[in-house]
């Protein structure tokens, strides 16, 4: 086993589905190897200002939710800016119980380009952005516990000296399939790129929480009902907002939404693990 020195939970988590399952990892893995470790969350504008530098003794656990089936379009091109320098990376994504298409190879390939030695992969699920029953409350304890267990699974993988090991993951990197794309019932598609959310100004009391924590920073602090810029869906505002102020009701969005939770709802999908 080389010597590392510290293991890193990288996340881009609105939500904080992909944070909790990515720091079960990174904790549990730290903990048999006996050294530290930190976190470094990346969701917020201002901390994507700098570039994240690693060294050939760090071990990364990198995560990111998988937005329409592949890695947030406009988040991914920073993950491409990361300097790996031969630090040990795996890779997870996390999805709303419907697939994760070709998030999980784009994410370990995006890796591999920034100098990253990938030694596993995995999808967990967590709870769908758009829904609170579509995956509602997952990551739970069963896939924390599963995420710890994984951890063993990295650190045998490494104790054997198999870090350099190819391993297989769903999708394909030569040619990452288009963007899932929006439907409604009916099977029309849908075009929700535009959608912004709403703001009952009857529960905002315009504490400015909800611009805090936009990925994009796209909410007016000083107004938080006014949608500067591009939104993303990744509901941070509606889900976290202390008052339940924000919400969407664009037909489109919401009919999608209903045809989503319709048709996956009900099943419990499992966690996926390669390593």
């Amino acid at each position: 086993m080389g010597k590392y020195t510290k293991v890193t939970a990288l996340y881009f988590s609105p939500t904080h589905t992909t944070k909790k399952v990515v720091e079960k990892i990174a904790a549990s893995l730290a903990e048999m190897l006996g050294i530290e470790c930190d976190s470094i969350d990346i969701t917020t504008p201002e901390s994507r200002k700098k570039q994240i530098i690693f060294n050939s003794n760090n071990i990364v656990i990198f995560g990111s939710p998988v937005y329409i089936g592949r890695l947030p379009n406009l988040i991914s091109p920073y993950f491409k800016t990361f300097a790996g320098n031969g630090a040990t990376a795996v890779a997870v994504v996390v999805y709303g119980n419907r697939a994760y298409d070709d998030a999980l190879a784009e994410a370990r390939d995006i890796l591999l380009s920034d100098g990253f030695k990938c030694v596993a992969a995995a999808a967990f699920i967590g709870e769908h952005s758009f829904s609170r029953i579509l995956g509602g409350g997952r990551p739970d304890d069963a896939d924390l516990e599963i995420a710890a267990r994984y951890a063993r699974r990295i650190y045998e993988k490494l104790s054997d000296g198999k870090a350099g090991e190819v391993f297989a993951v769903p999708g394909n990197p030569e040619a990452l399939r288009a963007f899932y794309h929006a439907t409604d019932k009916n099977g029309s598609s849908v075009d929700i790129r535009k959608v912004k959310p709403q703001t009952d100004k009857s529960l905002c009391n315009n504490c400015g929480f909800c611009a805090s924590i936009c990925p994009m920073g796209s909410i007016n602090p000083a107004d938080c009902s006014d949608i500067t810029g591009i939104c993303i869906k990744c509901c941070a505002c509606v889900k976290r907002c202390p008052n339940n102020a924000k919400y969407f009701d664009d037909p489109d969005y919401l009919g999608h939404k209903s045809l989503l939770e319709e048709k996956f709802a009900s099943m419990r999908k499992n966690p996926e693990l390669y390593v």
